[in-house]
């Protein structure tokens, strides 16, 4: 009988390109091709799960748009609480996104 922390193996082929992009995501975060593996599905099958998918260069882009302009209303309406604008920004990307 399993228990609930035993773990399965599964096997796939992977296409050459796909096999790449498994290793480039290793390098960059630092582990072996099973641990990328395992990213990869943690974050790709929630979005897939969920039927939504993530279009990162707009998320980004719609991202710093927002930003430029909450930049510039603090600036335009105290340049001082642009610092602490960021600081906080920082200080959140630090304990939630760390």
């Amino acid at each position: 009988m399993r228990t609930s922390s035993s773990r399965s193996q599964v096997g796939v082929r992977l296409a050459p390109d796909q096999l790449r992009l498994i290793d480039e995501v290793a390098q960059s975060i630092g582990c072996d091709r099973t641990a990328a593996a395992r990213q990869c599905i943690l974050i790709g099958a929630h979005l897939l799960r969920s039927g939504h998918g993530l279009n990162v260069n707009r998320a980004l882009m719609s991202l710093e748009i927002l930003v430029a302009d909450c930049l510039r209303r603090a600036r335009e309406s105290d340049p001082k609480s642009v610092d602490a604008l960021i600081d906080t920004a920082a200080k959140n990307v630090g304990d939630f996104h760390a």
